[in-house]
């Protein structure tokens, strides 16, 4: 019998009509046989036709000995043999039903796992971990990058090095392809994957790789390869089923911790700069209040910004903004925090800092704003930048107020500068009846500083220009006037500029 054949399927076809008919004809003849033998016996020792009791229990005994020695040949030991394979078969279904629970049991922990991992870092070390209790032998998860075009190696059996997979890129992986598992019992055979073949391993190396879906998309597979010389077939195949299981829990988790981070960070995030927002950056302080001993806080303001807007265009404003947040990015460290405040205005934190120190990487990000318009096709415009310290004030409130009070002295002070703010002129402040009034709506600093008459940029009448394009070229530096063209559209370029 077939050792896949369930109990249920061997008691249904014991129990059958044609297996019942089966038994009770063997019985009859069995009877039969024996009655019949029964008489043979008895008819050579009858005397005269007479018989006695003593007769009679002699045929009674010999009809049971050979009755009961018939019925055991057709009968018992057919069923005795039917149920040793019943009891073969129910002991080979038990052992499997314990393994399929130790092997629920197993993914369950492996689940428990993975739902308390914080972070991606933590989710590939304990994958490293369930990989080798899934199958103690060599394995490795490569996870494609955010680009989804390479292939890099995240996480690898605890105990065990990399079996090496050589894949590179999501689509030069079969598995991840076929979005199925590929099993590759012999290394060099001409069905195995290509990278098996070129890695010049045993004929005896088995291998199996198990692609990874996150959010929905193969975009990572697991990999694992062992000596199968001594493995059985149902070995090899319950370490594929607990790989498989791992594979898909750690997809799960990874793709559910990518889709949470994204989430958070377009609520994190002002989708114009790309810094982070207001909210997010009041909760980034009070970690920086927890975590650091001293701390500055900077409020930032472009120059006449309303003025550009007007002058140009809210797509230039937007581009100077955008500008504006790459150059905080790159003139800062890493570990100080900018966030969009509202409008043209920028927080700032210095984590570990002191008002010397805040004030050079202040004073450096003014400069870098003008090395970047230089390269930039965009209008001048500067900062005004205010800050101060923690230890002026314990209210975080407070702190931003303060700064962007030495904001409005740096603007009041005449622009493009950093003001640190000062407890003394503050309260001169609050006495004078006066309070700061900047008029950030006057005209830009392009079109106030050009002397009359002059042109910073030529556009040739033949290229049909407008004198409004004329006006935004010229402005931008951009165009140039050929010595044989007609340059008449210069003319309509200096009345703007002098207006």
């Amino acid at each position: 019998m077939d050792n896949s054949t369930s109990g249920r399927t061997l008691l249904a076809k014991q129990s059958g009509v044609r297996n019942v008919l089966t038994r009770i004809v063997g019985a009859l003849l069995g009877l039969a046989t024996a009655y019949t033998l029964t008489r043979w016996l008895i008819i050579g020792r009858t005397l005269q036709g007479e018989t006695s009791a003593t007769q009679l229990v002699v045929e009674t005994a010999i009809f049971l000995a050979i009755a009961g020695l018939t019925l055991t040949l057709t009968s018992v030991v057919p069923i005795r043999h039917d149920l040793v394979k019943i009891h073969r078969v129910v002991g080979q279904n038990e052992e499997e039903l314990r393994q399929r629970n130790r092997g629920q049991r197993f993914l369950q922990r492996v689940q428990t796992a993975f739902d308390m991992a914080e972070t991606e870092a933590d989710l590939f070390s304990i994958a490293g971990t369930a990989m080798r209790d899934a199958a103690d032998f060599p394995g490795e998860i490569l996870v494609a990058d955010s680009s989804l075009a390479h292939l890099q190696r995240v996480a690898t059996a605890d105990g065990h090095d990399a079996p090496g997979c050589t894949v590179t890129t999501p689509r030069n992986c079969p598995a991840v392809r076929s979005g199925q598992t590929l099993r590759f019992p012999r290394a060099n055979d001409l069905s195995a994957c290509p990278r098996l073949r070129e890695r010049g391993l045993d004929d005896a190396h088995a291998s199996v790789c198990v692609p990874v879906n996150v959010l929905g998309t193969p975009t990572a597979v697991l990999h694992s390869g062992r000596d199968s010389t001594h493995a059985t077939t149902q070995d090899l195949e319950d370490n594929v089923i607990a790989l498989e299981g791992v594979a898909v829990r750690f997809g799960t988790r990874l793709g559910m911790m990518r889709a949470m981070s994204q989430a958070q960070l377009q609520a994190d995030t002002d989708p114009l700069t790309g810094l982070l927002n207001r909210r997010a950056m009041e909760n980034r302080i009070r970690d920086i209040r927890t975590d650091s001993s001293s701390f500055c806080i900077a409020m930032a303001d472009l120059d006449r910004f309303k003025s550009l807007n007007d002058t140009y265009g809210h797509d230039t404003g937007d581009r100077a903004l955008r500008l504006f947040s790459r150059v905080l990015q790159t003139a800062l460290r890493d570990t100080d925090v900018v966030s969009r405040h509202g409008g043209e205005e920028f927080l700032i934190v210095l984590p570990d800092s002191d008002l010397a120190i805040a004030r050079e990487a202040l004073d450096r990000i003014r400069e870098r704003l003008a090395e970047a318009l230089g390269d930039a096709k965009l209008p001048h415009f500067t900062v005004s930048i205010g800050v101060t310290d923690m230890s002026t004030s314990d209210d975080l409130t407070e702190l931003i107020n303060q700064a962007d009070q030495a904001l409005l002295w740096a603007k009041s002070d005449g622009r493009d500068r950093v003001v640190v703010w000062d407890p003394t002129r503050a309260s001169n402040a609050n006495a004078s009846p006066d309070s700061i009034d900047v008029d950030e709506s006057e005209p830009h600093d392009d079109l106030e500083e050009q002397p009359v008459g002059r042109v910073v940029g030529l556009v040739p009448a033949s290229q049909g220009q407008s004198v409004e394009k004329c006006v935004e070229v010229a402005l931008f530096g951009v165009g140039h006037l050929h010595p044989d063209e007609d340059a008449t559209a210069v003319a309509a370029v200096v009345p703007v500029v002098e207006q």
